[in-house]
């Protein structure tokens, strides 16, 4: 764990206005959500889907669609259903992600259809002779990607995520 550092004034500005902005884009995000439902609302009044008004001069074109989620009982149809429950079954790419270790070597015929080389299963099969970094010159870029993320501690050491 980090020690705590004493915060510049420059920082601690810093900090404030990102925190500051945090919550404002939390707010505009909630706000953002009412005004939709309300241009929704008027919209279905009309039984609309595409509707071109103008404003101050500006023509606009908004569009609402709904769609359906439907959410089943997993549980509940694979034992009404037994065997017949392949039959209504599609690829779930959250729960292929879950299981990919189990599924592995199930996946490894179509791997080249699938698959994307990883940093990690380069190294590996480096490191296993499999393959040489000459292979790879001039094969692959390499980019940085900074990640910079605040979050409130809680008393006690516990964080709380702000959006």
């Amino acid at each position: 764990m980090e020690e705590k550092t004493a915060l510049s004034p420059e920082l601690a500005a810093t900090l404030k206005r990102y925190l500051e902005l945090q919550q404002e884009e939390q707010r505009l995000r909630e706000e953002k959500t009412v005004l939709q439902e309300k241009l929704a609302n008027h919209m279905a009044g009309l039984r609309l889907t595409y509707w071109y008004p103008e404003l101050e001069g500006q023509p606009l074109k908004v569009r609402c669609t709904e769609t359906t989620v439907v959410e089943y009982d997993e549980t509940t149809l694979k034992a009404r259903l037994g065997p017949r429950y392949a039959a209504v079954l599609a690829p779930d790419p959250r729960k292929i992600r879950r299981h990919l270790p189990e599924l592995s070597a199930t996946l490894a015929p179509v791997m080249d259809l699938i698959g994307s080389p990883t940093a990690d299963r380069v190294k590996t099969a480096i490191a296993q002779g499999l393959v040489s970094t000459e292979d790879f010159a001039g094969a692959f870029t390499k980019t940085t990607k900074r990640l910079v993320a605040v979050a409130k501690a809680k008393p006690g050491g516990a964080v709380q995520n702000t959006p």
